[in-house]
């Protein structure tokens, strides 16, 4: 058909006649014959309305894009290596020992890298900071989920979690082989207060009499435990005791930042766990709950700050007290006071920092453990008295209303 129309155009130099005459003719002789420029124009003309009319089809435009597609993906680079963000502290922490390429672990590694810390040698001398350790026995609640058990529960099991009397990660459900605490509640957000109050009456019922302090923490809290036990120190046994980082709101005693972790003392414990009843057992906002579960059952808050004015725990992140974040101005609001940033943010024997990954968490063991500045020590002495164990005063009730944080 395509032929007929070329042939009967007019101008063409193609007539039927002259296809039909040299139709037996093979290649070598039509392209030197006088039907050669024929064929060309013919096949020329046939060319161009077939991939017109293909162009125009639906389906053929939509064959035509993902043959480019695929093109366009088959000469893509490729990228070297594949990083599983699931067991990225576990790749990236090489072990002690000189691994083999036929003994390399799978599918992670910080349990076999950090597992061997012990059998690197560092050169520090810690008699003082040992002594404060057999003296002050903590109990460390590091409350956590199960799907963080190969991420954050185990940095804190290989970082700082070492350092404490005794671990317990409290979750609903049994970890696999991390020392864990199971409580039959309900998990999530809106439930922290429940699963908070019941580590504590857990606490009173079966350790009151082997620990001198419960520390509640959080599974991206970093915990210096030596600069703890040494804050804790000054405080007489006898006396009621809840330190944290405090917010002067919403309580008339105010109450301590979850996040930054808080503690009671053996006297504070076995208080509560006879006067429980008269805090709520369950709600969403687990620091301020247990702040006005203390106030009602008389045990007051205690001034965490440095002889210098400046916080020992940190209810923000590492970066956050680096540097100017808008969660800055959340925070001098909870607190009612300027809030400092850069090298004065901080106490020099800080003990808590919030909002940490676990690559956070294994780069600071290693700064502050294993690594040192040659020629540079400060003395213990330097620091004594750095911690006044004094009462915070009352007077922070507000009404506004408590922002409900997802």
């Amino acid at each position: 058909m395509v032929v007929r129309r070329l042939c009967a155009s007019p101008g063409s130099k193609c007539t039927l006649n002259s296809i039909r005459n040299h139709s037996g003719m093979n290649l070598f002789d039509i392209k030197s014959s006088k039907a050669w420029p024929c064929v060309m124009e013919t096949m020329a003309v046939i060319k161009a309305r077939l991939l017109n009319k293909a162009y125009r089809t639906k389906w053929m435009k939509c064959l035509f894009v993902v043959i480019v597609i695929m093109i366009l993906f088959a000469f893509l680079p490729k990228n070297g290596t594949e990083v599983k963000s699931s067991g990225s502290a576990r790749d990236s922490w090489g072990s002690a020992d000189k691994v083999t390429e036929d003994s390399l672990p799978t599918p992670s590694h910080a349990r076999y890298s950090w597992g061997s810390a012990d059998k690197v040698q560092v050169y520090a001398e810690d008699s003082i900071a040992q002594g404060l350790k057999q003296r002050i026995r903590i109990l460390c609640l590091v409350m956590t989920v199960k799907e963080n058990e190969e991420s954050r529960a185990l940095a804190i099991n290989q970082t700082w979690g070492r350092r404490c009397t005794k671990l317990l990660f409290v979750t609903t459900e049994m970890l696999d082989d991390l020392p864990s605490l199971v409580l039959h509640v309900e998990e999530g957000r809106d439930h922290l207060t429940a699963k908070t109050m019941a580590m504590f009456k857990y606490a009173f019922s079966h350790y009151l009499d082997q620990f001198d302090w419960f520390l509640k923490a959080d599974d991206d809290t970093f915990f210096v435990m030596e600069n703890l036990r040494y804050l804790l120190s000054p405080h007489d046994p006898s006396n009621k005791v809840y330190v944290g980082h405090h917010f002067k709101r919403y309580i008339d005693s105010g109450y301590m930042s979850g996040g930054a972790g808080y503690a009671i003392n053996n006297a504070a414990l076995r208080h509560f766990g006879q006067n429980s009843d008269l805090c709520v057992s369950d709600g969403w906002g687990e620091d301020i709950d247990f702040g006005r579960c203390m106030e009602n059952i008389g045990i007051k808050c205690y001034q965490t700050k440095d002889i210098l004015g400046r916080n020992s725990f940190h209810g923000l992140g590492f970066d956050e007290t680096m540097y100017w974040f808008d969660r800055v101005k959340l925070h001098a609001i909870q607190v009612k006071e300027p809030i400092h940033i850069g090298p004065s943010c901080c106490s020099q024997l800080s003990v808590s920092f919030h909002y940490l990954s676990p690559q956070q968490m294994y780069q600071f063991e290693f700064l502050l453990y294993r690594m040192a500045v040659y020629g540079r020590h400060t003395s213990d002495n330097m620091f004594t008295d750095f911690f006044p164990a004094t009462i915070i005063p009352k007077g922070h009730y507000t009404e506004d209303p408590i922002p409900h944080f997802e």
